[in-house]
């Protein structure tokens, strides 16, 4: 063979290992969430549980992720930092989130979740929404849904519309006391 023929065989060669260096799925993120169980997929930012699954999803350490929980499925979602978690359908969710968690309950969903600080969550349609949330978070319930809501400390503030069943209880572990009424209908642990 010629130095011709070798360069090119080597061009090619090192063409192939620079091209094939960047392929995997190792790009030194690490993956915001992982789950389990029957009708769970992720994908690099969330997960999703369809029809007759049971799911329980994980965010990665150090990460924030989400879970979309349809239809008739059984979810869990845990995470140390912020989740967001979508139930709609006759879903049955449960979860523990951080700070800034966003809660989303709807249709028939039956919601029994736990998170942090600055969270929010909206309870719309028939869902039954019983959360236990850290200081100045904000709840607002719609429709005919019902919120039973715990407030550790700090302003929460629970929204309720006509037609909703509403209760907020402020204070740690199950010693605290009823919410307070403001004029305008908002239940708030705090003044109004």
């Amino acid at each position: 063979m010629t130095h011709t023929t070798w360069t090119s065989i080597w061009g090619c060669f090192a063409a192939i290992l620079v091209l094939t260096a960047g392929c995997g799925d190792d790009d030194g993120t690490p993956p915001a969430a992982t789950c389990t169980g029957a009708g769970c997929t992720c994908a690099p930012v969330g997960c999703s549980c369809g029809a007759a699954g049971d799911c329980t999803a994980h965010c990665a350490e150090g990460t924030s992720c989400s879970l979309s929980c349809e239809a008739d499925a059984k979810c869990n979602l845990m995470g140390e930092l912020a989740i967001t978690i979508d139930c709609d359908g006759t879903t049955d969710c449960k979860g523990n989130g951080g700070d800034d968690s966003v809660i989303v309950c709807s249709e028939s969903a039956n919601c029994d979740l736990k998170a942090g600080a600055r969270s929010m969550a909206t309870c719309s349609d028939t869902s039954d929404c019983k959360l236990n949330l850290g200081p100045d978070s904000t709840v607002h319930c719609t429709d005919m849904a019902s919120c039973d809501v715990k407030c550790d400390s700090g302003d929460c503030e629970v929204t309720c519309d006509p037609g909703t069943t509403c209760s907020l209880n402020c204070g740690p572990d199950d010693a605290g006391m009823a919410g307070a009424t403001c004029p305008d209908g908002r239940l708030v642990c705090g003044s109004c």
